[in-house]
């Protein structure tokens, strides 16, 4: 016979259990975890065994696998990571299996506790601290600041705590809105008129000034009387944050303070705004402490901070707390809980709760999967464990949410804060009294995510209802619109699809007003996905004018979701011959793909906007277009059409200035048309547009002053200023670390970095511009990203790596197809440099022919005169002395003119060379 040849693929979660029949078997599973097995069983070649990575996990480290790879299968919507299964790793434990790929260390907590302390004792002396604590998920990090803040903290300072949360409900600044609450002595249950009240009162027991700053706090925190809502709906968010520092100054002036703000990782633009404008003030006594997960390529939210990192339990660690967890639990079991722990804090307590309710003869832990499934089945089993009333009731909780308000769970299930059913879920540490009175929390996030995961989709979809309704109807006087974000979570959950779209709207205009861009943009979202605009023309001209508010809010943080909705919007307007709708859909598909780098489909989208606006009479709207249209023909060096294009737009916006609000637009115009005047090598017309540019918003904090002096920046590189170039990045890169801004952060950490590079050669430098550029590209933001890759080639060239020359080269090259051009010469110098070591096909002439025909093309005279002098250094490192002088006398002349003084010296040094 011949040999039986199985193809096997394996997945893990939540299965539906059915009757089965003689086809079946005795039951029938189903569910999305079934379907991912049998796909991955269906791809699976013969005698190969396909694993996904959720189910494999930290078992991985006992077997041979082939390297990670990403399938997208049929019927399921995201791609899933596979490993092949080849053969049973040569080790037994998971200490080894780690060793092998390299362990770190392992890090008592008393060190970290020690240096919270040493940090507030330097607040008592009146020196100011941040620390970030940062650690993944379940490593501990709110249990150590809890056991800080035992301490003399607890007696010595004020404790202020706050925490974020990544849900659709989170409200803007809500870490600081908690501490408000809280401070104030606020309640969910109050009416506002009552907590108007309170607040007054609470204000002037602190300091009677702070009155002048009742109607930002009342507007912030949702409270603001009928008859005074018009008014406060004109508070500039500047003015809440204002009000939140003096706040804070007043507080530390009587005593020290420490700030604890939990999950900074998800906290919001505007908390993000408040947190940097309460650390410049003058508060020599204040710690503010955050705790993170761990950062990846987009987080850029602790910069300034002292670092604390987590290291996963040691062994000692992890058998001290498996013996408080579980007494009495012989060696062997600690052993294999540590072992299959990997020394995650949240993973042992898991696996004690499980062990503690096996058979207590043999206190076995049998075979678990590795990863988030392992975990998922652990809490899952926990909960089934519960008697029925306490599951239904923790059930409930986890639908509501990560914070639990005991008013309106007692609405739900008739058990309130002192409720013994409460005190049951507490001793099973699921959910505990929140840092707000009133308010109940799940004791870990991904407790609750696996709780609400289990619920079944018909119960789900009605609690979220009844949840909703309750909210609605029930809610405190006054507090509706605190609970806008809510409702839009709640409707949107169990496809209510009309009340959805109307609470995101609010709340995404609620979040637009604090300056929560990135809130805002989410909960626009939300609204345009809910709201069906083919319903009816009022639906139509709504869901036009959300998505309108959405582009307004991606400015300077766009993404390619964005487009889709943008694109819809044209297909609508086109539908619908709604000229002047389309006029403003079409040049916000422009702005968007202009700042996502697709220069080409930007200059189209635009060309027909102004088209549009034209026909319409939309003269407003006509300005803007051509004013980003200019902006988008400079980044393509077309520079006679972008000059002129932009010279129009700044005069019109300079005649036309506005007392009061911030000329963003006009000042974004002015670095763009230095961007034009800087590559023809006019450096001193260039600097003065950038020095009337950043006047308009000194200071300001605002986007636009990252994007002025990223163009600083690269005016100062092109003229070979590299300390001014890195000044000018550096700040830029705080500003845009405030704001949340990716792509300014990334594009102002590779000019600093190529500056520090052109300086000191270091590693460091080059890694800056790697990432930085990695970030970008990963993420499609790649607006003049060839820059990125010229500089990378050019640094890469000078350390011999041929390959990564070669491939940022390339890379350029492609960008240059797509009209981003300003890399290009420098990528074709840095081919000609590798090729005068031999490292390409062509001579070094070819590449020099080519950069020369880029710069000309360009008119970029600094281009022009570099060239030239790369191609004189070349000569001379081949000996060919030829022409050398006569190009050396060409471009020091040029470097005089364009006030190049780093230039000139290189030249002068070559020359010395011949």
């Amino acid at each position: 016979m011949p040999p039986l040849h199985l193809h096997t693929g394996v997945h893990s979660g939540l299965v539906l259990l059915a009757g089965g029949d003689d086809l079946h078997g005795r039951l029938d599973l189903l569910g999305n975890t079934v379907n991912v097995a049998a796909r991955l069983s269906d791809i699976a070649q013969s005698d190969e065994i396909l694993v996904s990575e959720e189910t494999l996990g930290a078992e991985s480290h006992f077997y041979e696998t082939t390297p990670r790879r990403s399938l997208s299968l049929q019927g399921i919507i995201q791609p899933i990571a596979v490993y092949g299964i080849l053969g049973r790793a040569a080790v037994g434990t998971r200490f080894e299996a780690r060793s092998m790929r390299g362990l770190t260390s392992f890090i008592g907590r008393q060190t970290e506790l020690q240096a919270l302390k040493g940090s507030l004792y330097d607040i008592i002396k009146g020196q100011p601290q941040y620390v970030a604590i940062v650690a993944p998920a379940g490593m501990g990090k709110t249990r150590l600041v809890e056991e800080f803040l035992r301490g003399p903290a607890n007696s010595d300072c004020q404790i202020l705590r706050g925490y974020c949360e990544s849900y659709l409900s989170a409200e803007p600044l809500q870490p600081f809105l908690q501490i408000l609450r809280s401070l104030l002595g606020l309640d969910h249950a109050m009416t506002a008129a009552r907590a108007a009240e309170v607040l007054e009162k609470a204000l002037a027991e602190i300091d009677p000034d702070l009155l002048k700053y009742r109607l930002e706090f009342l507007r912030a925190l949702s409270l603001d009387p009928v008859n005074s809502q018009l008014e406060s709906r004109n508070v500039a968010p500047e003015n809440t944050i204002a009000a939140i520092c003096k706040l804070f100054d007043v507080l530390v002036a009587s005593k020290p303070v420490v700030l604890f703000i939990d999950d900074w990782q998800w906290a919001d633009i505007a908390s993000r705004q408040v947190l940097e404008a309460i650390r410049r003030g003058h508060n020599r006594t204040l710690f503010v402490l955050v705790a993170s997960r761990e950062l990846g390529d987009d987080n850029v939210s602790v910069g300034g901070a002292t670092i604390l990192t987590l290291a996963p339990f040691s062994a000692d660690e992890a058998e001290e707390i498996i013996r408080q967890l579980l007494p009495g639990s012989n060696p062997f079991t600690a052993a294999r809980i540590g072992e299959l722990s990997g020394g995650n804090p949240l993973f042992i307590e898991e696996l004690c709760h499980s062990v503690a309710h096996d058979s207590p003869d043999h206190h076995r832990i049998g075979r678990i999967h590795g990863g988030e499934a392992w975990l998922e089945t652990l809490i899952e089993s926990r909960v089934e464990r519960l008697q029925p009333e306490q599951i239904d009731l923790v059930r409930t909780a986890a639908v509501i949410g990560n914070v639990i308000p005991t008013w309106l769970l007692e609405r739900l299930t008739g058990c309130g804060e002192s409720h013994p059913l409460i005190a049951t879920l507490a001793a099973q540490d699921l959910i505990f009294p929140g840092e707000q009175s009133g308010a109940l929390r799940f004791k870990h996030g991904i407790a609750r995510d696996v709780i609400y995961d289990s619920v079944g989709l018909r119960q789900r979809n009605a609690l979220h209802k009844r949840i909703a309704d309750t909210l609605r109807e029930h809610a405190p006087s006054g507090t509706q619109e605190e609970a806008w974000e809510l409702l839009a979570y709640h409707y949107g959950a169990c496809g209510q699809v009309v009340e959805a779209a109307q609470y995101a709207e609010a709340a995404g205009d609620k979040a637009a007003a604090a300056s929560a861009l990135d809130r805002a943009q989410i909960q626009y979202g939300a609204a345009l996905t809910a709201l069906d605009p083919d319903a009816s023309q009022e639906n139509y001209e709504r869901w036009i004018s959300i998505s309108q508010r959405l582009a307004l809010a991606c400015v300077f943080d766009p993404s390619r979701d964005q487009l889709e909705f943008l694109r819809r919007a044209v297909v609508l307007a086109t539908a619908h011959n709604d000229q002047r709708a389309l006029a403003r859909a079409e040049y916000w598909v422009g702005y968007i793909n202009y700042a996502l780098g697709e220069l080409a489909r930007a200059t189209r989208h635009l060309e027909t906007a102004l088209a549009h606006a034209t026909v319409v009479g939309d003269e407003p709207l006509a300005v803007q277009v051509r004013a980003v249209l200019g902006q988008a023909c400079a980044a393509a060096a077309e520079y006679d059409r972008s000059l002129a294009l932009l010279n129009e737009a700044i005069s019109i916006k300079r005649q036309f200035r506005k007392p009061g609000r911030l000329p963003v637009a006009l000042a974004y115009s002015l670095a763009c048309k230095s961007t034009a005047l800087g590559d023809r090598g006019l450096f001193e017309q260039a600097h003065a547009c950038l020095e009337e540019a950043l006047a308009a918003v000194q200071d300001s904090g605002h986007e636009v002053e990252a994007s002025i002096l990223c163009w600083k920046s690269a005016v100062s590189l092109w003229q070979g200023r590299w300390d001014d170039a890195r000044a000018a990045a550096i700040k830029g890169q705080h500003i845009a670390e405030r704001v949340r801004s990716l792509y300014l952060y990334a594009m102002n950490l590779s000019l600093g970095g190529y500056a520090s590079w052109m300086t000191q050669r270091s590693q460091k430098s080059l890694q800056a511009i790697v990432d930085g550029t990695s970030w970008l590209e990963s993420r499609h933001r790649e607006l003049f990203v060839s820059l990125n890759h010229g500089w990378l080639a050019d640094c890469f060239v000078e350390t011999a790596r041929w390959q990564q020359a070669r491939h940022h080269s390339a890379r350029a090259l492609l960008r240059s197809r797509k009209h981003d051009r300003l890399g290009e010469a420098m990528a074709y110098r840095a081919m000609a440099r590798a090729s005068a070591f031999g490292h390409n096909r062509k001579p070094p002439e070819v590449y020099l022919a080519l950069a020369m025909k880029n710069a000309l093309a360009r008119g970029a005279r600094h281009e022009i005169a570099v060239t030239q002098l790369c191609d004189a250094e070349i000569r001379v490192a081949r000996g060919k002395h030829a022409r050398v002088a006569e190009l050396l006398d060409q471009v020091e002349v040029s470097f005089e003119a364009m006030g190049m003084d780093w230039h000139i010296q290189k030249t002068r040094d070559l020359r010395r060379q011949c």
